[in-house]
């Protein structure tokens, strides 16, 4: 084709989630599990009153303002570094303002992999992973989120450098999260493996599970000079700040020589790409995070319990007239499991037909139950049983 590089994937792309999400609101009668958003339990996108409060206080002029730097404000860098990473990690550490968590990994696979390397990652994830590597023409191999072994093989399977990418804990659809022994084990395979390793752990919707999830950042305070740890995070989920489009690359190494040579990276990557960021969401999250932190934190726990009520009640019902889903921890959604994708489509679109939106992943039907209430949610999992 001409005008565009010999290279470029030219299939017809198709936003799956966008058009199923479109057909779901112009449905009077439908439910919306679709959406990758938190909802209150009057059907309202949930927002955050110490975020938009604050917001409310910045400036045309802030507003208007450039930020300070392609790679983000220094200060939003240090807090949310700070939010991210907790007391957790001491060794050495930098990090840039991305858009969103989605602008977190694709900086992570631009700066550390040539056309041709290939990426390693869950066999039923977050169908943009795919949609990145053909973009810039990187092989994929996938693994079994929840068998070990299968990761180690396929990790070994692989001939040079290795990108492998851990989406956890709330893995985005499974709601799969791995345990500190999980992670340990993990990371004592990568670094037995004795060559260049690039681990980037996906934790867009951390702050939504339970127990300790970051626990293993400390996994991160010892590391051989050959892994590079990289963390993607999300403000877009943890603020409920999603059309703002605000993230952040954390990148862990012994070397400070390096991270430094990582940081200009980063900076020179942003300048090329999307050359300046939200100044006032930077602002804003910067001030939530130094001054309203206390509150934020009660309204993330109102949040979490409003969700944890929801997937408990679709779980117990789920099993109760035997509809069977994945394995799930915490998060935002369950996944109903398909025998293949065939079958999938087709109930899919049976779904459909009786005014029930889902997206499709692979081997499964993903339900949003972030943006359900507890009253939709409770028989939900009996009325899809049922067209089964």
């Amino acid at each position: 084709m001409k005008f565009v590089k010999e290279n470029e994937n030219t299939d017809r792309y198709v936003d799956t989630v966008f058009s199923v999400v479109r057909a779901a609101k112009a449905d009077p009668e439908g439910i919306n599990a679709t959406a990758g958003c938190l909802y209150n339990e009057e059907g309202k996108l949930f927002t955050y009153r110490s975020v938009y409060e604050q917001e409310k206080k910045i400036t045309p002029i802030q507003r208007a303002s450039y930020a300070a730097s392609p790679a983000g404000n220094a200060g939003y860098v240090e807090a949310i570094s700070r939010f991210v990473l907790e007391d957790k990690v001491n060794n050495h550490h930098v990090a840039m303002a991305t858009p969103g968590g989605t602008g977190a990994i694709f900086a992570a696979m631009r700066m550390c992999l040539d056309e041709g390397d290939e990426i390693l990652y869950p066999a039923i994830s977050w169908g943009n992973y795919k949609v990145m590597a053909s973009e810039m023409n990187l092989k994929v191999s996938t693994y079994d989120i929840y068998d070990l072994d299968d990761l180690f093989r396929k990790l070994d399977a692989i001939p040079s450098k290795v990108f492998l990418i851990v989406n956890s804990p709330c893995e985005n659809p499974l709601g799969h999260s791995y345990s500190l022994e999980e992670w340990r084990r993990i990371k004592e395979k990568l670094v037995s493996l004795n060559r260049e390793v690039v681990l980037l752990c996906d934790i867009a919707y951390i702050d939504y599970a339970g127990n300790d999830p970051k626990a293993f950042l400390e996994l991160f305070n010892d590391i051989p000079d050959d892994l590079l740890v990289l963390i993607a995070a999300s403000a877009s989920k943890a603020f409920s700040y999603y059309g703002q489009r605000i993230g952040a690359l954390i990148a862990i190494h012994n070397d400070p020589a390096f991270l430094d040579h990582f940081l200009n990276l980063s900076s020179r990557l942003a300048r090329a790409t999307w050359s300046n960021l939200s100044n006032a969401a930077m602002l804003n999250i910067t001030e939530v995070l130094e001054h309203h932190n206390e509150e934020y934190r009660e309204e993330l726990m109102q949040a979490k319990e409003m969700l944890k009520k929801r997937t408990d009640l679709f779980i117990r019902q789920a099993e109760e007239c035997g509809l069977k889903l994945y394995r799930f921890s915490d998060g935002f959604f369950v996944t109903i499991e398909m025998e293949d994708n065939e079958t999938r489509d087709i109930f899919h679109q049976k779904l459909i037909e009786h005014h029930i939106y889902t997206i499709k992943v692979n081997r499964g039907i993903r339900v949003a139950l972030c943006s359900l209430s507890l009253e939709t949610v409770d028989g939900l999992a009996g009325k899809i049983k049922e067209l089964m």
